[in-house]
């Protein structure tokens, strides 16, 4: 993959290719790992680094400054942009007075825990689409099901890219998160992420994302850690094709 650049200030240039200069060994190990370990046969073209307002005003209208289709991956790679990101979803949960302590829990972990890890499992949630196991392809509309290829690609993205020690505080924050909002965005199920999912808050958004991750995180323990397992099961059910939801066919319950 080549990597391009859309910024505005030769700063802001210089910032993208020390970045992409400094992650470019650890990009090469994952590329082939995912080919290796997720059948990952053809990879986008190109990354196009730029930043948020770019990437969610000017190239896409989409909301959050990471996407990926055939041809490229769009990634912003500015930590404090992710960081103002995670942070709005505490606009979800700003009236709940009795919550105050875990809201600030959450907020002191946006700010000092994120680290380049975290913006690497980023870009690699947005590779690990490309696996050649999933039943969408980037021409298909978002269908039943998309909550398992998205919660298993950030699955796969943290266990490479973070330590068991950040996975297991990722974890424990989406699931606080999770709890928090969900007196606000409800408990209406995971088969409904879909493209009205973007059309929400960021709050929503991300709790759709912690819900489809958590969701995925229990099946991969249910089949005792084995993910070729558990794609093995996601493709039974589609062949199957008995009526049954994905949710109801891995019994989740989120």
């Amino acid at each position: 993959m080549k990597h391009l650049y859309g910024v505005e200030t030769k700063e802001e240039l210089t910032k993208y290719q020390k970045f992409v200069e400094r992650i470019q060994p650890r990009l090469d190990e994952y590329l082939k790992f995912l080919q290796t370990e997720y059948e990952v046969r053809d990879l986008p073209r190109t990354i196009l680094w730029t930043g948020k307002e770019a990437a969610t005003s000017l190239i896409s209208d989409i909301p959050v400054p990471a996407y990926t289709n055939e041809y490229r991956v769009v990634m912003t790679p500015d930590i404090e942009a992710w960081r103002s990101l995670y942070l709005k979803q505490l606009e979800g949960i700003e009236n709940q007075k009795e919550n105050e302590a875990a809201r600030q829990s959450i907020k002191e972990y946006y700010l000092k825990e994120l680290s380049e890890n975290h913006i690497m499992q980023i870009l690699g949630h947005e590779l690990a689409h490309h696996s050649e196991w999933f039943l969408e392809d980037f021409d298909s509309a978002l269908s039943d099901g998309i909550w398992f290829e998205e919660g298993m690609v950030e699955y796969i993205s943290r266990r490479y890219f973070l330590t068991e020690e950040e996975f297991e505080q990722e974890a424990f924050y989406n699931q606080q998160l999770v709890n928090l909002l969900k007196e606000k965005y409800g408990t209406h199920s995971l088969e409904e992420f879909g493209q009205a999912t973007y059309e929400g808050d960021y709050a929503s958004i991300f709790f759709e994302y912690w819900r489809s991750f958590l969701a995925v995180k229990k099946v991969i323990e249910d089949y005792n850690g084995n993910i070729r397992k558990v794609f093995h099961s996601y493709h039974e059910w589609h062949e199957k094709n008995n009526g049954q939801t994905l949710v109801e066919w891995f019994q989740v319950c989120i």
